[in-house]
Formats: C-alpha cells, structure tokens, sequence
C-alpha cells in the first residue's frame, strides 16, 4: 500500500466536511478548528477541485476561519473560478463549432453536471470539457476544430497509432478519447466511446440546455448519473480523483428521487453498461455520508459493499497502488500484451506521454515490478478481495 501523510489527515475530515449533514459539518468543523488542520483541508481541497464546494458549505455553517485560512480559501475559490469560467467557453465554443459543421455533439461530465445540477461555474470547479461525438465523425471533428485553432496534444502525428494504443489501453477502461487545447490552453476532451455506453442513444436522447447564455446539447440526466459512476469506477474509487463525483451523485440521487422515469432508465442503462455495483456503491457513499439513500436495492451485496469499502480503506489510509488491478486482471495484461505486440516501442512512447501529462512518474520497467511486489506484498486479504471486485467491474466497463 501507499500513503501520503497529508491525504491520511486531512481526507475525511475534508470529505466529511464536504458531503455530511450540516449538523455534523458543523461539529466536523470544530474539530478541525482544534487541531488546527484547515491548511491541509483546504490544500486536499485544492488538489480534489472541490474548494467552491468547501466555501458554501462553511458558509451554510456560518462557520468563519482563522484570517490567514480564509485568504487561502478565498484565493483558491478565486483561481479554480475563472478556470470553470474559461473552460465552460472554451467548451460550448467547441460544441457549437461542431453543431456548425454539422457534426452531432454532446456534452457530458462536469460541464452537464454543472448545467443541470449547480446554480453556477461559482459553485463547482471544472477543469475540462467533454464531448461526444461519432467515432466515424472524429476525423472530421479534429480537422475542423483544429482549423479554427484548437490543438491535438498526444496522438497530434499519428492518429492510426493512437487509436491502436487507446483500444490497448488498460488504463482507460473503455473510454476513448482525444485531447484538444484551446487558445487559453483549456482541454477539450472528443470522446467516441464510453464503456458499453451506446453512443448513439446518448446522442439522441442529449437534452438542449443554457449555459452561459447559450443552449448547448448536454447528456440526459440519467446518463449523467451513470457516467459520474463511471468516472469513479475508471478513477479506482480514490478519494481525491473523485470527491466531485460523490458530490455530484448526491445531488444526482435527489434529482432521481424526484423524477420517476429518469431514475428508471438509470436503474435500466446500469444493468446494460455493467454499473449495477458502481452505482450501488456511490449510493452507499452518499448514504455513509448522510445523503439521500437512493438506489438502495443496488447499495447491498458483495461488489458494492467492496468498492465502497475500498473507497473509506483509501479515505483512511491512502491511494492503493493502481497497478494491483493489473495482477488480477487477464483482461488488462491482454490488452498490453496485444499493444506491445502491435509496437512495443511506439506503445511504451504513448504510455509515457500520458503519465506525463497526468503528472505520474514513468519508471523503468525493472523499477515498477519492484513497486508493484511490494505494494502486493503489503496489500492484506481484505483490501486483496476489494481489489478484485475493482478489476471485475473495471473490465465490464472495457466490453
């Protein structure tokens, strides 16, 4: 296993904080005050992307920090703001060029969750946009977008080869994608295809929402839930990677609870796409947090209860190492086998240049066995079982 001492002390209380009734936000918040720990909250919160959420909920509690606390809160609101801001422009100029050019689009993720269940960019941080398309349309898509100043990042000089390595992906766990950057340097991520997701029905059934006084095609909200699932699932139930995602389905499951027929075809969609237990868990979540208990049914039963204990063994001791998936999924080692097969050398090249923009060491390969035996080594049954539960549902998510 591996800890980092500052997720292990501020994590949840941080979350607790964040996704707790206001009662106990209010007594977690003393606490806090006690042991004098606000600048490892609001530096996790920083890192997690949730301090807007941080600052509404201390408002709620009408809780005031210590003055030098509060200028670091009010400085990072400030920053991850005009970020959302940027990136919501960026994406509905991209979505619009794209419904210009007569290619079907859709928004999904943090610019939908945004859109339908915030008031506003003040009160959830974005940090990228996400938009689906055909896969027959993406060489069309990237042309154009890149015709009026977008730029592709990796993949930009083969895209055969890229395509190759992210069906051979293990780490993408069904979703494939291409990053583009705009002007201010904000990513807009082309998606084709997501998991079993069928890429037409969510393009059909894409509802006309506002956003930043204009109307954009976003994800219904039944596939908006399934997909804030499915980035959970993908992220290996990680604390920081997704407290927006536990966030979000909170207020997803009180959308649900008040709309019978979207909380039925979510109920239906998990059953196709493999999400039965992602669901299950992120309710388990939301209900452990003192949430709404929706989709209560899904919440009991092995594979839930693993990935939900997996997320707290995480929220309490540190990010498991990623890689233990790979020991117990064929699936994975498959797919590796089969891109290093297709090119090694060009498969390894892009396996890096992904670490490299998602901030992860590159190691050796002799460097990363080393690692991974000993996260193994250290790795109890209990956390084992949990482990392979991720790995089951993670290669459904693949099929």
């Amino acid at each position: 296993m591996t800890t980092r001492p500052a997720d292990t002390v501020s994590q949840r209380p941080a979350m607790m904080l964040l996704a707790s009734g206001l009662e106990e936000a209010k007594s977690v918040a003393g606490r806090i005050d006690a042991s004098g720990r606000w600048p490892e909250v609001i530096r996790w919160c920083g890192e997690a992307k949730v301090l807007p959420a941080l600052g509404n909920r201390l408002r709620l509690c009408h809780h005031t920090l210590p003055p030098a606390e509060g200028a670091q809160l009010v400085r990072g609101t400030a920053l991850q703001f005009v970020e959302t801001t940027r990136c919501l422009s960026e994406g509905v100029r991209a979505s619009n060029l794209l419904a210009a050019a007569g290619i079907p689009c859709a928004a999904f993720k943090g610019c939908a969750v945004l859109a339908q269940l915030y008031d506003g960019p003040q009160d959830r941080m974005l940090q990228d946009v996400d938009l689906l398309i055909r896969k027959a349309d993406l060489p069309a898509a990237l042309e154009h977008l890149q015709s009026q100043g977008y730029r592709a990042g990796i993949g930009a000089d083969s895209l055969e080869d890229y395509l190759g390595f992210i069906r051979n992906s293990p780490g993408a766990a069904g979703n494939e994608a291409m990053s583009l950057r705009g002007s201010a340097g904000n990513s807009i991520d082309l998606h084709w295809k997501l998991g079993s997701f069928d890429t037409e029905m969510l393009l059909e059934s894409a509802v006309p929402t506002k956003v930043l006084n204009t109307v954009s095609r976003m994800i219904r909200p039944a596939f908006g839930l399934l997909l804030t699932v499915h980035h959970a699932l993908r992220n290996d139930f990680v604390p920081r990677e997704m407290a927006r995602d536990v966030l979000d389905c909170a207020r997803w499951f009180r959308l649900m609870d008040e709309n019978a027929e979207e909380k039925k075809v979510a109920l239906e969609q998990a059953r196709k796409c493999g999400l039965e237990a992602g669901l299950g868990a992120m309710a388990r979540l939301v209900g452990e947090f003192g949430g709404a208990r929706s989709f209560g049914d899904l919440a009991v039963g092995g594979a839930s209860e693993a990935l939900a204990g997996l997320y707290f063994h995480q929220l309490d001791r540190g990010a498991v190492s990623t890689d233990l998936n790979y020991l117990v999924s064929p699936v994975a080692w498959r797919q590796i086998l089969t891109g290093m097969i297709s090119g090694s050398k060009r498969y390894v090249g892009l396996m890096r240049e992904f670490e490299a923009a998602n901030g992860e060491e590159s190691l050796p390969l002799v460097q990363r066995v080393g690692r991974l035996a000993l996260a193994a080594v250290r790795t109890s049954p209990k956390q084992w079982r949990q482990v392979r539960y991720l790995a089951v549902e993670k290669c459904r998510l693949r099929s």
